[in-house]
This record gives C-alpha cells, sequence and structure tokens, in this order.
C-alpha cells in the first residue's frame, strides 16, 4: 500500500541515481584526455510499482547499471587500421632511410663515383702513360669502392638494428600478453554474476589490444557480442576471450602463452620466433606473423635462413644481394680486362681448398667457353696463344692439364716460344699461380677472355681486391704505387688497350646474377627497385592513413568524452537531483502537517 513514506523512499531513489550521474559525469570529464578513456553513462530502470487499490504506483528508479559506450565491430575496425598503419609507417619510414643511401641526385652517390671512375679510365687511354693521370684512376677507383662499401655498412646496420627491433617487440608483446590475461582475470572476477560491468578494466584491455594489434597484428575472439539495452549501437564483448597471433592463440581466457625469442642457433644473431607447443615441439611464429611493425620488420629482414643463418628473403637481404651482385661483377670484370695486361707472373686468389676432382664451374664460378694465355716477346711482340677450354665436365685437374700440355701453340715449328715451354702453372697454397720458367728470357703473357670470366672469377691480376660490397678496394700495390698502373696490353709505348677496355665496361654487356646489363645498368637497376619499393608503400600508407583518419573519427565520435555534452549531462543530473530534493522537502511537510492533526 502506498503512503508518505513511501513517497520518501520514491525521493531518495531519485537522489542517489542523480548523484551516481553526477558521479559518471566527473569521471567523463576527468578522464577526457585520456586517449584510452571510452565515455560511460548511467543506465537507469523503473522500480516495480506497489499496489493501492485498483491502481499501481511507481517506486521511483533504480541503477540498472553503468555502461561505457562502445562499439566492438568499430572498435575492432579501428584496431585492424591500426595494425595496417603501423605496419605502412614502420616499412615506409625504414625504406626511407635505405633510399637515402641511394641518392639520385647529380654529384653524389655511387652513380656519381661510378661515372668519374669510367671517365679516368678514358683519360687514361687518351694518354697510357701518364702517371698524373693514373694518380686519378687509383682516386677515383677509391672513392668509388669506399662508397660501396660504405652503403653496404649501412645497410648490414639497419639489418641489425630491425633485428634487435624485433627483439625489443616482441619483448612488449609478451609483456602485453601476460598483461590482458592478467586483466581478463581481473574483468571475470568483477563481473562474476552479471551485476557489474568492470568498465575501467576493459578500457584498459582494450589500449593493450590495440597496441598489440599495432605490433603483431593479433585478432581478438570473443564468446558472444551483446546490444546495450538503452542504446542498440552500442556493443559490448562478453564471454570466453583469446587472442590470436598469426593463428596461434597466445592468450586462452586467463592464461598466457608468450613467444620464445632464439639466436643462438644463426652465426649472424639473426632471431628465430618460436611458440613452444604442449608436445615439445616449435612453431615458426616469424612466418606467421605478416602484420603490424613487427611484420614489417619480418619482410624487411626476412624470416627463412639458410644453413649458413644468412636470410633468404626479405627486402634488405634482396637488396644487399643487388649490391653483391654489382659489386662481384665490377670486381671480376674489371680484373678480368686488367689480366690483358701483359705480366711475369700472376697469382690467384684463394681457391677455397680446391681438389683435382673439383668441377670448374660449380667450384670457382667460372662460365663455359674458353679463354687464351697470350704470349709476348721482351720486346712486346705476340708469339704465341695457348687456347684453355671449358666445358662442363671441366676439372682442375683437366685444366692444369691443358696448361701443362706441350705442343706447338704458334705452329712456328718450335716449341721454345711456346706457353708450356715458358710458363708453369701450379696450385700451391691454395692458390694458383703462373709464372716464368726462364726469367732472363723477359717472356711475358696476358689473359684474354672469351666468355668464362677465368681470370676475373680467380683473380688472377687483380685491379680490385675483395670479392663483393663488403670488402671491395683497390689492390694495395696499386695504392701504394699507382704509377705500376698497366693502361697496356702489349707491353710496348703507346699501348692502351687495357684502360680502353675499362672505359668500355661502362657501355658492355656483362652477366649480373641471372640477368645481363651495364655496369651502370645494374646499379641502376638496384637504385630503381629501392625508389619504387619506397614510392609504392609511400602511396598504400597514404590511403591507409585516410582510411584510419576516418575509423578513428567515427570512435572518437561514439566512444570520446565531449566536454559540452557532458556539461549538459551535469546540469541534467543538477536539475533532477534539486527536484528530488525538492520532493523530499515537500513529503516532510505533508508529514509536519499530519503530526500536527494528531496533536
Amino acid at each position: 500500500m502506498s503512503s508518505i513514506f513511501s513517497g520518501l523512499n520514491t525521493a531518495v531513489s531519485g537522489l542517489n541515481t542523480a548523484q551516481a550521474g553526477v558521479n559518471t559525469t566527473s569521471h567523463n570529464i576527468s578522464n577526457a584526455e585520456n586517449k584510452d578513456y571510452t565515455r560511460q553513462r548511467v543506465v537507469q530502470t523503473t522500480k516495480a510499482p506497489i499496489s493501492t487499490g485498483n491502481n499501481l504506483v511507481g517506486t521511483g528508479t533504480d541503477i540498472a547499471y553503468i555502461e561505457r559506450v562502445h562499439n566492438e565491430f568499430v572498435y575492432t575496425r579501428y584496431q585492424q587500421s591500426s595494425e595496417r598503419s603501423a605496419f605502412a609507417n614502420s616499412l615506409s619510414s625504414n625504406l626511407e632511410e635505405i633510399s637515402s643511401f641511394f641518392p639520385d641526385m647529380e654529384g653524389v652517390g655511387i652513380k656519381n663515383d661510378l661515372q668519374n671512375y669510367f671517365r679516368s679510365w678514358n683519360s687514361l687511354a687518351q694518354d697510357p702513360s701518364s702517371v698524373a693521370q693514373k694518380q686519378v684512376v687509383t682516386a677515383s677507383a677509391e672513392n668509388l669502392t669506399f662508397g660501396i662499401r660504405d652503403t653496404f655498412e649501412k645497410l648490414d646496420s639497419i639489418h641489425q638494428d630491425i633485428n634487435n627491433q624485433i627483439k625489443t617487440s616482441i619483448d612488449e608483446t609478451n609483456r602485453i600478453i601476460k598483461d590482458i590475461a592478467s586483466l581478463t582475470k581481473d574483468i571475470f572476477s568483477t563481473e562474476d554474476g552479471g551485476g557489474n560491468i568492470a568498465n575501467d578494466l576493459r578500457d584498459k584491455r582494450d589500449a593493450l589490444e590495440t597496441t598489440l594489434s599495432r605490433l603483431v597484428g593479433a585478432t581478438f575472439v570473443h564468446g558472444n557480442i551483446s546490444q546495450s539495452g538503452f542504446d542498440q549501437s552500442t556493443t559490448e564483448s562478453e564471454g570466453l576471450y583469446s587472442v590470436m597471433i598469426g593463428g596461434v592463440a597466445v592468450v586462452s581466457g586467463t592464461t598466457a602463452h608468450e613467444i620464445t625469442l632464439d639466436n643462438n642457433r644463426n652465426p649472424n644473431g639473426f632471431y628465430s620466433l618460436l611458440y613452444k607447443n604442449k608436445g615439445g615441439s616449435s612453431t615458426d611464429m616469424g612466418t606467421l606473423i605478416n602484420k603490424g611493425k613487427v611484420g614489417a620488420m619480418l619482410e624487411l629482414r626476412g624470416d627463412k635462413f639458410d644453413e649458413k643463418g644468412n636470410p633468404t628473403n626479405g627486402l634488405i637481404p634482396n637488396f644487399k644481394n643487388q649490391l653483391n651482385d654489382f659489386s662481384k661483377g665490377l670486381i671480376q670484370y674489371t680484373n678480368g680486362i686488367y689480366a690483358e695486361s701483359a705480366s711475369a707472373e700472376m697469382s690467384s686468389n684463394s681457391l677455397n681448398n680446391i681438389q683435382d676432382s673439383d668441377n670448374l664451374i660449380e667450384k670457382l664460378g667460372v662460365n663455359t667457353g674458353n679463354f687464351n694465355i697470350v704470349i709476348y716477346d721482351k720486346k712486346g711482340e705476340e708469339v704465341g696463344k695457348r687456347n684453355i677450354k671449358i666445358d662442363e665436365s671441366t676439372t682442375v685437374k683437366n685444366l692444369m692439364g691443358q696448361f701443362s700440355a706441350v705442343y706447338d701453340d704458334n705452329q712456328d715449328n718450335s716449341l721454345l716460344n711456346d706457353f708450356a715451354s715458358q710458363f708453369q702453372a701450379s696450385i700451391n697454397s691454395d692458390k694458383l699461380t703462373i709464372k716464368q720458367k726462364n726469367p732472363e728470357l723477359g717472356y711475358t703473357f696476358g689473359v684474354e677472355d672469351n666468355g668464362t670470366n677465368f681470370a676475373g672469377a680467380l683473380g688472377l691480376k687483380r685491379f680490385f681486391d675483395g670479392v663483393d660490397s663488403s670488402d671491395i678496394k683497390v689492390n694495395r700495390d696499386i695504392l701504394a704505387e699507382p704509377h705500376r698502373i698497366k693502361a697496356f696490353k702489349n707491353p710496348v709505348d703507346g699501348d692502351n688497350k687495357v684502360a680502353d677496355g675499362m672505359s668500355k665496361l661502362a657501355t658492355d654487356n656483362w652477366k649480373f646474377g641471372d640477368t645481363k646489363n651495364t655496369i651502370l645498368g645494374s646499379y641502376n637497376n638496384l637504385a630503381v627497385d629501392v625508389a619504387t619499393k619506397t614510392e609504392a608503400i609511400n602511396l598504400r600508407k597514404e590511403t591507409i592513413e585516410v582510411q584510419f583518419t576516418s575509423i578513428e573519427t567515427q570512435l572518437n565520435t561514439i566512444s570520446k568524452v565531449a566536454i559540452d555534452d557532458e556539461l549538459v549531462n551535469l546540469m541534467k543530473y543538477q536539475t533532477a537531483y534539486s527536484a528530488s530534493g525538492k520532493v523530499i522537502t515537500t513529503l516532510d511537510k505533508m508529514i509536519d502537517t499530519l503530526l500536527g492533526l494528531k496533536q
């Protein structure tokens, strides 16, 4: 039965609800600048009425719950967009740095040094005996090799930095995984029984989820998505919860499963990302993570390795391989032409523990074809030529047999001026050496190649030392005495064939990896590849950022605190509180009237 005192209870319920509204509004205003905070609101429900005669009289209001103004579907799109943004930004910033190693401006970079190098040889070809011009050739070659080494070192440095960043990011990922599992346990505990919504705990977990998405492109699986009874655009997750990275569950309910880092088995220190399965086996997470910041870094670094610990994929390894192909070609083709100049002795680089039975093509990387060993007398006149053939079956033993065979090379019915009579070829200390048998006779020789790249691949006579971008340098004897550079092929005054051949390296086609190109063209291909990939990711980044901004705006419209709106709510709850207070005052006077009547 309704009474004055039940009316007091009704008014008190209004006071309590208005007070909760003021407190919630205050909480919103306090967190207006908190980027991880979601606006909250009080959801009221009507209390059950009481019967008075044939009528039902209301008994006030209850607080059903305080909910976040949150839309799980919009937030999921925001997380996915954040992951794409992080991927594009990481890839873009690193490629921008790498592209700065390959400038296309006039007057700087490897391209400019390469052009200066070829021009210096061309100038030497005009005056092959000029000591000053030989010094220019040496200086331009030194600048070129320094630029190549420096570029490779920068690529290698950023490669190692990214590897270290992967470790840091996975360490952070593991910390977040554990924190999410802990927060999920607290959320389950707080919401157990269905009476409470752990709004602030859910905000903290959402913030960690977004960070995890940006790192590794995680996805989040919920048992159920429910709609708010107050506003159907507000949806919230419920029930079972798990976090997936690359299809692997790293959080199952309240249990965390970390990703293991291991670089002990890699000679180069590159980290493997492993997920330890229950049975003791491991899942390679490096091949599964292809999103977020870590996904971008793995795309740059590579996620597969050969038996020596070198990445077999990845953008940076590809750039390094292209630079090495270019440098290897520059070294070998330069040295191949330089070996044409007449010498009394030539000695190769180390031949990697070569054996008589080794196949030349497989072991030394030479090509099928033939080369000539041209013999000059002490006057510089060509007096003989030994032709050496290489095919798919040629072994070291067969090669040495061709060197040592005694026959009339020039068919002048004399063996005295033939190769085997005047020169000895031998392998000692793992190096092939060709030298005079009778130094007093003054015979010299040069190597003319016809497609085998024999002298260049072995480094029989070196203008450049080294094997690739990491160690290319000008031969130390030439650096010490530039005047000893040989511009000639025949050892006679005015001969400029070697210098002329060097200058033509710029325009002749050579084999680089699996393709043919000029030396300058090989470098240009690398520079264009870097620039193209950088431009492509920058264009993709712009599109992604537009999409991200749009989704972020939509999320903020739904969930973020608007001070003006909160001030309106504050006045609304203040008015409601005052009105409920007025009801209590009125009822108090009514009670006084009743007590007066009784007296």
